[in-house]
C-alpha cells in the first residue's frame, strides 16, 4: 500500500531525520511520496548518498527544519536531541528507538528539553539493515507508538502522530514503561531466541544443514540483524529483556528436566500443556498490525474446487443464511490440486450449525479446532 498524501495541518512541511539507516531513510522515502520536504544527515555520509539517491531527501546542512526525526541506537538518543536543541534548528522532536524508558532518564540527565520531544517507535523493520534496505511502504498499517511523557507539548505530539500517518501507520499510545515491557516479549526475546536457534547450527555434522525445514528458516530469520543495533536495545532494555528470559529459560528447564526423567504419560501432559498455551496465546494477536486483540471466533473450513465462481458462490449461500462473515484467512492451494481450502472466521455459536448446513448443501466443510 502507498500511503497517501496527508493533509493534516498538523504534518510538517520540513523534515530533518537525524540517521540514514533502514528506518530512517524508509521515514524520508515514505514522507516524500507524502509531500513533505525531507532532509538527511548521518555519521556515515556513504549511507547519506545512498539514500539521497534512492530519493529519500537531501543533505541536511544546517537548515531549520518543522520536526527532526532521531533515528539512531537507543543509547545514541539524548545526545543526538540534546545536539538538536542546542543548534536550534528544530521546533520539535520525536525518535524511533524501540527502547523508551532508557533514552528518556538519560535525555533527563543530558538537560535536553522534554516538551519539545515525543519518544515513539514504529513498529516495523527488516532483519537487514542500512539504507539499501528501506521500503516506503516499510510502515503501511504498522503500529507507530507514541509514548508522551508527562513533559511533552500537545504540538510535539500531534506533528509525531500526523507524521506516523503520513507514512501510512496506525498510530497508537502507551506508557514508556508499559512499552518496553511490550517490547522485550514481542520483540527483544524473539530477536535473543533467533540468534541462539541458529547459532546450534555449527554443532551439526556437514550435510545436516540441509535437513532445515521452512520451520527452521522461519524461527531464524531474524538472526540476520545488525549485532551493534541488538547490542544497545538489549543494553537498554536490560530488566524487562532479563525477566523474560528467566521466564523462557524456567519452561525450557521445566521441559528438559521432563524429558530426562518424566514417565511417558506425564511428558505427554507437559508437551500438550505447553502446546495448548502456545496456541492460546496466538489467538491473542490481532489479524492485523495496530487492531485491537483478536476475538475468538468459530473457524470453518471449506474446500474449494478450482473453478471460477467457487467462492462467490460460497459467501452467496453465507449471505442467503444471513451468517455474518467476521475474516477470511488465507487461500491454501497447490498450483497441482484440483482444489483449495479456505477458512473463515464466524461466531463460536454458529460455526458448528454453519458446517452442518454447509456439508448438506454439497459443500465439503469443517470446523477447526
Amino acid at each position: 500500500m502507498t500511503p497517501a498524501p496527508v493533509s493534516s495541518p498538523d504534518l510538517p512541511r520540513r523534515v530533518g531525520i537525524v540517521g540514514s539507516g533502514l528506518i530512517g531513510t524508509s521515514i524520508g522515502l515514505a514522507l516524500r511520496r507524502a509531500g513533505v520536504e525531507v532532509l538527511l544527515r548521518d555519521t556515515d555520509p556513504e549511507q547519506v548518498k545512498l539514500a539521497e539517491a534512492l530519493g529519500a531527501g537531501s543533505l541536511w546542512q544546517g537548515e531549520r527544519v518543522e520536526h527532526a526525526v532521531v533515528a539512531v541506537p537507543p543509547h545514541a538518543v539524548a545526545a543526538e536531541l540534546r545536539a538538536l536543541q542546542q543548534a536550534g534548528i528544530t521546533g520539535s522532536a520525536s525518535d524511533v528507538a524501540s527502547v523508551k524508558s532508557r533514552p528518556i532518564a538519560e535525555a533527563v540527565v543530558a538537560g535536553c528539553d522534554l516538551t519539545s520531544w515525543c519518544p515513539a517507535h514504529p513498529i516495523a523493520g527488516r532483519e537487514r539493515g542500512g539504507a539499501a534496505s528501506a521500503q516506503a511502504d516499510l510502515f503501511a498499517e504498522r503500529t507507530w507508538v507514541l509514548c508522551p511523557t508527562a513533559h511533552t507539548a500537545t504540538a510535539a505530539v500531534a506533528a509525531t502522530e500526523a507524521l506516523a500517518l503520513a507514512c501510512g501507520a496506525l498510530p497508537v499510545r502507551t506508557t514508556p514503561d508499559r512499552h518496553d515491557e511490550a517490547m522485550a516479549a514481542l520483540s527483544h526475546l524473539p530477536q535473543v531466541v533467533s540468534s541462539l536457534l541458529a547459532a546450534a547450527t555449527p554443532h551439526l555434522r556437514p550435510g545436516e544443514l540441509a535437513l532445515a525445514g521452512q520451520g527452521f528458516r522461519d524461527s531464524t530469520r531474524l538472526a540476520d540483524s545488525d549485532p551493534a543495533l541488538w547490542s544497545s536495545i538489549l543494553e537498554g532494555n536490560r530488566g524487562p529483556v532479563a525477566a523474560q528470559a528467566r521466564r523462557v529459560a524456567a519452561e525450557l528447564a521445566a521441559l528438559a528436566d521432563a524429558l530426562d526423567h518424566a514417565s511417558e504419560a506425564s511428558v505427554g501432559k507437559v508437551v500438550t500443556d505447553l502446546m495448548d498455551r502456545g496456541r492460546a496465546g496466538r489467538t491473542l494477536l490481532p489479524r492485523k498490525p495496530g487492531r485491537a486483540a483478536a476475538r475468538p471466533w468459530g473457524w470453518v473450513g471449506v474446500v474449494l474446487d478450482d473453478r471460477p465462481g467457487q467462492l462467490a458462490a460460497l459467501l452467496t449461500t453465507m449471505g442467503d443464511w444471513r451468517v455474518n462473515l467476521e475474516d477470511i484467512g488465507p487461500f491454501e492451494h497447490s498450483l497441482q490440486a484440483p482444489a483449495g481450502v479456505i477458512e473463515l472466521a464466524v461466531a463460536p455459536d454458529v460455526a458448528a450449525d454453519l458446517v452442518d448446513r454447509l456439508n448438506a448443501a454439497g459443500w465439503c466443510a469443517y470446523h477447526r479446532s
